[in-house]
């Protein structure tokens, strides 16, 4: 009996610690579900219900000016209002929002970082990227759409829409990409050939293994596996199979007809650390 008696007072433990585990944890948001939102902080984060409980929604891959806060003294930065009441605008209208996500969905502000789908089928995230009310943002690991919300932000930066307009060039250091220290990298593009050139005018080698190669507009990376790039070299990274007249040190992209000819498709060059080593400007 007594055996018995302690095997239900274990169960009995058990069964109040699996309790209190479920009540502190939080619900697992779902990506099939629509969920009301609750409450509007700025142009890139607000709330929503989620059972008896209101999670901080953050959105994926974009970053809008900042607004003026009460417990901040940091000025509120060109567009922000515009980007906040535009957010607001079409979140009251939708009034629920799904969600799906990327490798990492827990920000270190415990933020969940999601893509927001709205009622009409419209993307919260790309709608101010095409109003001209947000820039580009990409944080590792969270990659998956990377070179499509640059195409969405190159649209709006031609038309000169929104922060890429009047006042651009106050905004223009806002957000500074992620920039290597890097120097002597020079990048250049053939689009009609469909040839990419390196030029390593730094003086030292350099290992491009985990750098990527990046066609703005036509939505396509390539990434380097294991190759040197020795000082006053040069590296050809081809994207047309039928070009048989290649430079030495050549590399085959693997996919053909990368670069767009029918409108600009900057090319951009990152190292392994996926800072921004240099730029190619289609213009």
């Amino acid at each position: 009996m007594k055996r018995i008696g302690i095997t239900l007072l274990l169960l009995g433990c058990l069964t109040l610690a699996s309790c209190s585990w479920a009540t502190t944890t939080p619900q697992k948001l779902q990506t099939n579900v629509w969920y009301s939102v609750s409450d509007y902080i700025d142009g890139d984060t607000f709330k929503i219900n989620v059972g008896d409980d209101n999670r901080t929604i953050r959105l994926l891959y974009v970053n809008t000016p900042e607004i003026a806060h009460e417990d901040s003294s940091r000025p509120e930065e060109p567009f922000g209002s515009e980007a906040s009441i535009y957010t607001k605008q079409v979140l009251t209208e939708s009034a629920e929002v799904r969600l799906t996500f990327d490798k990492e969905q827990m920000d270190k502000y415990e933020r969940t970082l999601a893509v927001v789908e709205l009622k009409d089928g419209r993307i919260l995230n790309e709608l101010l990227l095409k109003e001209g009310l947000a820039k580009v943002m990409i944080v590792e690991p969270n990659v998956k759409l990377e070179n499509v919300y640059k195409q969405i932000e190159q649209t709006a930066k031609q038309a000169e829409l929104g922060l890429w307009g009047t006042d651009r060039e106050k905004f223009k250091n806002a957000y500074p990409v992620k920039t290597a220290e890097q120097t002597g990298i020079l990048l250049t593009v053939d689009k009609q050939d469909e040839l990419a050139t390196i030029s390593n005018e730094s003086g030292q080698d350099i290992e491009l293994a985990g750098w990527k190669l990046v066609s703005v507009r036509g939505n396509q990376t390539y990434e380097f596996e294991k190759y040197m790039l020795a000082a006053g070299e040069k590296v050809t990274i081809s994207s047309n199979s039928g070009n048989e007249l290649l430079p030495d040190k050549t590399l085959r992209w693997g996919k053909e007809s990368v670069w767009s000819n029918s409108e600009t498709d900057p090319g951009e060059l990152y190292n392994a650390s996926n800072e921004l080593v240099t730029v190619w400007e289609d213009k």
